[in-house]
C-alpha cells in the first residue's frame, strides 16, 4: 500500500511539472508573437503603450485607429524606426529615422480630421514642436514634401499652418501660411537681420490680417511682433 502511494506522488507531481512547463510554453509563444507582430510589409510593428517605457515618454508609440477606420502605426527594423498610415491593405510611409532617435522624432497623432490628420513632431532639446498634415486617401503631406509647419491655428473651424520657407542654401526670409482646406498658400517677407535661432508663432489670425511673434532667447533676448494684411 505504502509503495502506491509513493507511486501516486510521483505521478501527481509529474503531471504537475508537465502542465507547468506547457503553460511557461505559451506564455513563451505568446510574447514572442507579440514582439513579432509584423505589418504588411513585414516590418516588426513598434508598440509600446503597454510596455515599461512609460517611464520614459518619448518612446512611448502605438497604433491609433482614425474616423475613416484608417490606422497610424510605426514600424521597425535592425537600423530604421517607420512611421505609416495604413488604409486598408495599402500602407503608406509618413517619415522614417535612424531607430537610435526617439519615435516621437517620426511624429504623433495630434488631431484627427474628416480627411486629413494633424500630427505633431518633438526635436528633442527643448526646441518647439514642429508639425506635418496628411491626407488620409494618398498619405501625402499636405504642406508638400518633407515640409513641417512651425505653428498653426484656426480660422473658425478652418485649420491654417505656418511654415518658414528657409533651405540649407537659403537664409530664413520669408513664411508661407497655408489654408489645408483650400490649400491656398499665402507668402508674407520677414523682417531683415532676425536671431539664426529665431521661433515663428502665430499670434493673431483674422480674415483681413495676420500677426506673428518673432522670439529668440539665445544671447540677448529678442521679441517683436509682425503684422501683415492679407
Amino acid at each position: 500500500m505504502r509503495t502506491l502511494y509513493i507511486l501516486l506522488a510521483l505521478f501527481l507531481i509529474f503531471c504537475s511539472c508537465e502542465q507547468k512547463s506547457k503553460n511557461d510554453a505559451t506564455l513563451i509563444n505568446s510574447e514572442k508573437d507579440k514582439y513579432f507582430d509584423t505589418l504588411l510589409n513585414g516590418k516588426a510593428i513598434l508598440d509600446t503603450y503597454d510596455s515599461a517605457m512609460l517611464l520614459y515618454y518619448k518612446e512611448v508609440v502605438g497604433s491609433d485607429t482614425l474616423n475613416d477606420g484608417s490606422i497610424t502605426c510605426y514600424g521597425i527594423d535592425d537600423s530604421m524606426r517607420y512611421f505609416y498610415l495604413q488604409n486598408g491593405n495599402k500602407l503608406h510611409l509618413l517619415n522614417k529615422s535612424s531607430k537610435y532617435q526617439s519615435p516621437w522624432s517620426l511624429g504623433t497623432l495630434e488631431r484627427d480630421f474628416s480627411t486629413f490628420f494633424l500630427t505633431r513632431i518633438d526635436n528633442g532639446n527643448s526646441c518647439p514642436s514642429s508639425y506635418q498634415v496628411f491626407d488620409k486617401t494618398s498619405g501625402l503631406n499636405i504642406l508638400g514634401d518633407k515640409i513641417k509647419a512651425i505653428s498653426y491655428a484656426y480660422l473658425q473651424d478652418t485649420l491654417f499652418m505656418l511654415y518658414d520657407n528657409s533651405t540649407r542654401d537659403k537664409q530664413l526670409d520669408s513664411i508661407t501660411l497655408i489654408n489645408v482646406l483650400t490649400k491656398r498658400r499665402e507668402v508674407y517677407k520677414l523682417p531683415p537681420n532676425l536671431p539664426h535661432d529665431i521661433e515663428i508663432q502665430i499670434d493673431t489670425l483674422t480674415k483681413t490680417y495676420f500677426k506673428v511673434s518673432l522670439s529668440s532667447y539665445v544671447g540677448e533676448n529678442f521679441e517683436m511682433t509682425e503684422k501683415y494684411s492679407r
